[in-house]
């Protein structure tokens, strides 16, 4: 009889061990979660509360939001600064809006690439980042027009 008293709790304690590090380890490696160009606020906004209540539901993972300056911007060439300016504006959402810790959020600028682009990947802990999945254009060869970007102008919901 305490032989299977035993066995029944020895049982017990290794599931309860086994799926508390798999609830723990959810994420085995980074994985992207979802791609966009230019799109207008509210797609932005849609793609951004959906990653962030996956992020919610996986409290060991970081966001990692990876960004790319375009040859062109809607047609134009782009100002310098432009894509920082307008990439300022998804971890201010994502902490500000939707309760993501600030130091669960990295963003990465990812140089230059044919259209300005941004990549969600979900990051363990830990882990390292995603390489760039964009063949890089060198800076030499974006043209820029005059001036600087201003963040204010690229604000959604004001």
């Amino acid at each position: 009889m305490k032989m299977m008293q035993r066995l029944v709790i020895s049982a017990a304690i290794v599931t309860l061990l086994c799926s508390h590090a798999i609830a723990q380890r959810r994420i085995v490696d980074f994985t992207k979660f979802d791609e966009f160009g230019d799109v207008n606020c509210e797609d932005e906004a849609a793609r951004l509360d959906k990653f962030a209540f996956y992020l919610k539901q996986q409290p060991a993972a970081n966001a990692v939001i990876i960004f790319y300056g375009g040859k062109t911007f809607r047609g134009r060439l782009p100002k310098r600064g432009e894509a920082q300016a307008r990439a300022a504006r998804l971890k201010p959402y994502l902490v500000g809006k939707r309760g993501i810790p600030s130091n669960h959020v990295i963003v990465v600028n990812g140089g230059y690439a044919e259209e300005w682009h941004v990549d969600l990947w979900i990051v363990p802990t830990g882990s390292v980042l995603p390489s760039s999945e964009r063949t890089p254009i060198p800076i030499k060869q974006i043209h820029f027009r005059k001036g600087k970007a201003n963040p204010r102008d690229f604000r959604c919901g004001v």
